[in-house]
């Protein structure tokens, strides 16, 4: 989640996982990426294109056998308009058809268009594989030029002069995401890259070489988000190349609505505050929420964080904006519904009562390179958002935004810097190109247009507009499904998907499951802790600042652990020799069964919290901000009612000590040991904000 409110603008033109901004650790160039300049111009129509089979980049990251994916390159012009255009390689994917029965298996293939602008392939691949689309199909994926190992430039775009992204306004950090813009454009001039041809008319007119590449006449095409535009961009490029097209999550081709940000960040909000009712995490959330907001602008507040390499100057500004991305992302994906108004909640309080815990570990949390597999090449994004015009048009668009939603001012962007961004572009060479080229397609190709009703990013009613434009298309909402409902409910858009290419008929197309959506979300009542922000903040000054607690914790649960077993052990022993504990001089006044008791109550609450913690990590990673899922709580009052047992114990062991009755050594000091293992356990939980208190 580092730099999570880098250029949020870009959020809007950025597929699944766009919020993980690239570290780009990769060399600087690799032999898949590097462009190929011919001595001889090369012409707009030139054909063959080259094809070179390669091993996959991502096969030591990616469980499959070999023959069930495969990689090759394909050589292009880097800018078709151009005669004296160098060429560039790129990589796609092909995932042959995994259906065990071969004669069932479909000739015409689906080409996936990957989101962003940006996106790279491998997490795709590896959330694709396994999808029922392509049991009976291959399904291709084309690694977009300028992305990965399809010619990346500026790989070290935000690790280049960290110091560029200081920030203590909006303004400030808004302008720090323009200069690092224009730096990468300047390092990729220099190295030779026309990014002129980054656009999505040429990415289009790629996905078109590769198919005429393969030998296919046509092809199913299949896109989501960023890939959505290029579906529609491709129906004006090459109209005869498609059989039948799937739009899922709409980027307009023309792009008019996409940028109304504040637009869509009050529609996500609005969507989690009208259906929260019954969570205790509800009560008053929306007044909270937006005092929050509003506390961070009036009082910004500016954390320190161990990671001086990220942050040179050891201080990271909290933006307004950490409160609304946070639970815009959860948005994204219907399974991580249920814990967004929990996030909101705790969020919100740690912010009006300024807990320190909750943001140094949101500092900490920032300066973390976890991209869940998922990375986005931004130099590219960047290049395609000024020459496709989606900078043009928030500029055009963040007046009216803004006049009328008022309560968001300050939060995303401001209208003087959208504008100096748009321009910024323009005086970079990379003005939006003729927007003859962006009309939204007028063709009789079967088209599917498919949107989340809860898509945070793409709301539905540009999908809808699309659909009503686009002659014959059928446009299906998908009740309180996030992004991309054709990917997020495999089963489901697989088996519709399936039968649409089979017979692209659209008005005939069974799509029921589609049009039933999800279930409403039924929103999480978490245990509040800060334990998953203060581990993360020892973790971020180093994994030797958590050895002190892991340490603690594992000298007082294995005591305990111990405890559970050789206790009864023990007392099996007695009985089967039938020998009393007082002949053996091991009568304790009770401290055995209270030490007993305080060993299983504290292994039975810190299991109880452990799972908590899994099942909340398991709606969503983010959930963990706010705390833990049941049966955490009840963890808690478990490990409070051990290190009461284990007082109890240890005053009992005294009293045996001191009695009149001769009790042996080991025996006092096991029970010691277990008595003051509970009571360390307690005091664990205490300092780490796991009890109910």
């Amino acid at each position: 989640m580092r730099i999570l409110i880098t250029a949020c603008a870009a959020l809007f033109a950025i597929g699944p996982l766009a919020a993980a901004q690239s570290n780009e650790s990769e060399a600087e160039t690799s032999p898949a990426a590097e462009a190929v300049t011919f001595d001889a111009p090369v012409e707009l129509a030139r054909l063959p294109y080259d094809l070179t089979p390669m091993v996959c980049p991502f096969k030591s990251d990616i469980d499959y056998k070999p023959g069930a994916i495969e990689c090759g390159r394909i050589t292009v012009p880097e800018n078709r308009e151009r005669a004296d255009s160098r060429a560039i390689r790129l990589h796609y994917v092909r995932i042959a058809a995994f259906g065990e029965d071969e004669s069932a298996h479909r000739a015409d293939p689906v080409i996936y268009l990957t989101g962003g602008p940006g996106v790279g392939v491998g997490g795709y691949v590896a959330r694709l594989k396994d999808h029922p689309v392509a049991e009976h199909r291959d399904l291709y994926i084309l690694e977009q030029r300028g992305i990965g190992d399809s010619g990346q430039f500026c790989r070290r775009y935000a690790d280049t002069a960290p110091e560029m992204d200081w920030a203590d306004n909006l303004e400030t950090r808004e302008r720090a995401s323009t200069a690092r813009m224009l730096a990468c454009f300047d390092e990729a001039r220099a190295n030779g890259v026309d990014l002129s041809g980054y656009n999505t008319v040429e990415n289009a007119r790629d996905v078109q070489a590769l198919r005429e590449a393969l030998g296919f006449e046509s092809w199913n095409i299949w896109g989501i988000s960023y890939g959505s535009h290029l579906g529609q961009m491709l129906l004006n490029v090459d109209p005869q190349g498609i059989r039948a097209i799937v739009l899922d999550a709409i980027v307009p081709n023309d792009l008019v609505g996409l940028m109304d940000i504040h637009r869509i960040f009050d529609q996500v909000f609005e969507n989690y505050l009208s259906t929260c009712d019954d969570s205790a995490a509800c009560e008053d959330l929306e007044a909270r929420f937006f005092a929050a907001i509003e506390s961070l602008q009036d009082d910004p507040v500016i954390v320190e964080v161990h990671d001086t390499e990220r942050f040179p100057r050891g201080e990271f500004w909290v933006p307004p904006m950490v409160l609304g991305y946070l639970p815009f992302m959860m948005a994204y994906e219907q399974d991580e519904h249920p814990a967004a108004p929990a996030v909101m909640s705790a969020l919100a309080d740690a912010v009006l009562e300024r807990d320190e815990t909750v943001l140094k570990g949101l500092g900490a949390a920032m300066s973390s390179d976890d991209a869940d597999g998922f990375t986005v090449a931004q130099g590219m994004s960047d290049a395609i958002r000024c020459n496709d015009g989606y900078t043009a048009e928030a500029a055009r668009a963040i007046e009216a935004d803004l006049a009328a939603y008022p309560h968001l001012a300050g939060l995303i962007s401001t209208t003087q810097t959208a504008r100096e961004a748009a321009q910024a572009c323009v005086e970079a060479g990379l003005a939006p190109r003729d927007r003859a080229d962006y009309a939204i397609p007028q063709t009789e190709r079967p088209t599917l247009v498919v949107n989340g009703a809860w898509d945070p990013v793409t709301p539905p009613w540009l999908a809808e507009r699309v659909a009503n434009e686009i002659p014959g298309a059928r446009y299906i909402e998908t009740p309180y499904a996030g992004h991309g409902p054709t990917r997020s409910m495999a089963e489901c858009g697989g088996a519709v998907m399936t039968a649409f290419f089979d017979n692209p008929d659209v008005d005939a197309l069974n799509a029921e499951c589609l049009e039933e959506g999800v279930e409403p979300p039924v929103y999480l009542d978490l245990m509040t802790t800060t334990a998953p922000l203060k581990a993360m903040t020892k973790l971020e000054r180093g994994p030797e600042d958590m050895l002190p607690s892991a340490g603690w914790l594992a000298a007082s649960i294995l005591p305990l652990l111990l405890a559970i077993i050789m206790l009864p052990l023990g007392w099996i022993g007695r009985v089967i020799d039938r020998t009393p504990a007082m002949e053996l001089a091991a009568e304790t006044g009770g401290a055995r069964l209270f030490g007993f008791l305080a060993a299983l109550t504290g292994a039975a609450g810190l299991t109880a919290i452990g799972y908590g913690a899994y099942a909340a990590s398991e709606v969503s990673m983010v959930a963990l901000i706010a705390g833990f899922a049941a049966p955490a709580g009840l963890g808690g009052w478990l490990i409070l009612a051990s290190g009461a047992l284990g007082a109890i114990t240890l005053i009992a062991i005294v009293r045996a000590a001191f009695g009149e009755t001769r009790v042996r050594i080991g025996t006092l000091l096991g029970l010691f040991i277990i008595g003051a293992a509970a009571l360390s356990l307690a005091g664990f939980a205490f300092t780490w904000d796991l009890t109910p208190f």
